[in-house]
């Protein structure tokens, strides 16, 4: 029997761990010792279960081929049954076959509220976060990093956190390609290729290939309006994990208004069926503003009707130079409560996810844990090569990757490691409230919103956070 790797699978060692990962089904595992050493010897090319399994005996001691042959085969044949690797009799027949992404296969869902970030409901998939938040906590690495490739855009949206009257930088395709080099060095998975809008950069085809020749699971966030036929084949060859877009509205009108782009709804949708048809798999963003209050429920019914995701949020970051006119957009708490029943009504996962319970510790361990995961396993890169802790934080530089290594940026940098240490103490009132549950505290977004100040929490998110449990709770009353 042969196997190997599939397009979709992606194998990482994350310090003692070996990690596997699927952009298809969104499915990972992880493994110590035998399986850490099992993992390291599978490639994308066809190889016999006896070459993988003499490979893997070097890293055992007074071990033959032969006396982890059964194990092997064990542990392949469990990786093929959940899509991770493919097989065949013949070297010529595992080679003919891969994973594909169809919208066939892609379960309909009408509604997902982004800020809740709920995992898939599987216990091992779970486990293998947790194992990971805490390798990560000692060890921090970068596991996922978003490269704003550019800050120009064809497109003004009205509530976007980018000043529109810096969008004109391009970080130079020469500086890109030594950055995926050193992340690909230091073992990164994940890779988010935005801007600005990510289309506008000369070099978008060129950065993509690179991407998909040093193996990242590839992200796109674009507003997909300069997408062509050409750029649809590029997108087929390196097989994204995402395309996620923005649809505000399906009438021309209101989202021509939010982008200020005559003919943007119409490019965005006509791209969009472009992108289902050559089975790239496309997610849309709807954040729901006043614009858009009204009709927001079009663009989920609008997905659903072509099988792919969409997702909504109510969420708005002030601009990162601390200026907050486009907060004018921003919902009212009537809106915001209207908002929430809905979600109720149509997120099958929702009440799920409030019904987590709360760590049964106490207030001092909980005050101890970190407070978010910035600094531990992600970080962003803009268009001038400053590195930041996370999208959107362009207040907070870290470095900058034309003058330092990434290495060194991320291991040695005062600003990341005084973000690595703060804990849920360091805001009483965030882990003091009884509101915690039904909220995502977000240091960016305190930043923004308290002219640099990210301890300072912004009312809006606690009024919101109050007015959810109360949704919540008054919800579950009338169900029982």
């Amino acid at each position: 029997m042969f196997y190997h790797q599939s397009r979709d699978t992606f194998i990482r060692s994350i310090g003692d761990y070996g990690y596997i990962y699927s952009q298809l089904t969104k499915h990972d595992r992880t493994y110590t010792q035998e399986g850490k050493a099992f993992l390291s010897v599978i490639s994308r090319e066809p190889q016999s279960l006896e070459e993988l399994s003499a490979k893997a005996c070097e890293y055992f001691e007074d071990v033959t081929p032969e006396d982890i042959q059964g194990d092997m085969k064990e542990f392949l044949d469990s990786l093929v049954a959940d899509r991770y690797l493919v097989s065949g009799n013949t070297a010529e027949e595992c080679a003919a076959k891969d994973t594909f992404f169809s919208y066939a296969e892609n379960p309909k869902t009408l509604f997902t509220y982004n800020a809740q970030q709920n995992p898939d409901d599987d216990k091992h998939y779970a486990d293998t976060q947790e194992m990971l938040g805490l390798h990560y906590r000692e060890h921090p690495q970068i596991y996922s990093c978003q490269i704003e490739t550019t800050n120009r855009c064809n497109e003004r949206c009205i509530h976007c956190y980018i000043p529109h009257e810096l969008k004109y930088v391009v970080l130079p395709y020469e500086i890109i390609e030594n950055v995926l080099r050193q992340l690909h060095e230091l073992g990164t998975l994940h890779l988010t290729l935005s801007g600005g809008e990510f289309f506008c950069h000369p070099d978008a085809e060129k950065i993509l290939h690179k991407a998909s020749e040093l193996d990242f699971s590839i992200s796109i966030l674009s507003n997909i309006t300069l997408l062509n036929p050409h750029m649809i084949e590029v997108l087929k060859e390196v097989n994204p994990g995402l395309v996620q877009t923005s649809l505000y509205s399906v009438y021309p009108e209101e989202h021509d208004h939010i982008t200020q782009l005559k003919g943007s709804c119409e490019k965005t949708k006509a791209a969009i069926d472009a992108l289902i048809v050559a089975n790239i798999p496309v997610q849309i963003n709807c954040p729901v503003m006043k614009t858009n209050y009204h009709t927001y429920k079009d663009v989920l019914r609008y997905a659903y009707e072509r099988n792919c995701k969409a997702q909504t949020d109510f969420v708005m970051m002030a601009r990162y130079d601390f200026t907050t006119d486009n907060l004018a957009e921003r919902l009212t708490m009537e809106q915001t409560e209207e908002l929430l029943n809905d979600i109720i009504q149509f997120d099958k996962d929702y009440l799920n996810y409030t019904d987590t319970p709360v760590p049964d510790v106490s207030r001092e361990e909980w005050g101890k844990r970190p407070f978010c995961g910035v600094g531990m396993d992600n970080l962003c890169i803009a268009s001038d090569g400053i590195v930041y802790p996370c999208s959107g934080w362009q207040g907070m530089a870290c470095g900058n990757v034309r003058e330092q290594p990434i290495k060194d940026i991320w291991e040695k940098s005062p600003q990341l490691n005084k973000l690595r240490n703060l804990t849920k103490s360091a805001i009483p009132q965030c882990y003091d409230c009884e509101d915690k549950q039904f909220c995502a505290p977000c240091l960016v977004r305190n930043f923004n919103e308290s002219g640099g100040d990210y301890l300072k929490v912004a009312p809006h998110f606690c009024k919101a956070a109050h007015l959810n449990r109360q949704v919540v709770e008054r919800f579950k009353k009338v169900v029982i």
